[in-house]
């Protein structure tokens, strides 16, 4: 079982696992970790909690940054970045509320002005 394939299966049984340094925490409904998920959480320590950090680490900028609305390169779009994910998402403007169009182009002149 690779770690990708692992993560996936803790979130489906709701276990949530936490780094502290070099200790994996594990946070699990009663009965929820097997002996097969035990092993294969021994196994893979070292990298879920590099995983876990990156996505600390990722999360913490995210959340720096904050909610950021702009134009996308794309004509028609707009860029969405999600402070709770770090994620970005492309939105066309036809499905964008007014204000979300009106942040646009605040962030269109704020970036003219630094130039």
């Amino acid at each position: 079982m690779n770690v990708s394939a692992l993560l996936a299966e803790l979130r489906e049984r709701d276990i949530r696992l936490e780094a502290d340094g070099l200790v994996l925490h594990v946070d699990a409904p009663a009965g929820a970790v097997t002996e097969e998920l035990r092993a294969a959480l021994r196994e893979h320590r070292r990298a879920l909690i590099r995983h876990l950090e990156r996505e600390r680490k990722r999360l913490e900028e995210a959340d720096r940054r904050g909610l950021v609305i702009k134009f996308s390169r794309e004509r028609g779009y707009v860029s969405l970045h999600d402070p709770t994910t770090g994620e970005w998402h492309e939105v066309a403007i036809s499905d964008c509320p007014p204000w979300v169009l009106e942040d646009a182009r605040a962030h269109r002149r704020r970036r003219e002005e630094r130039r």
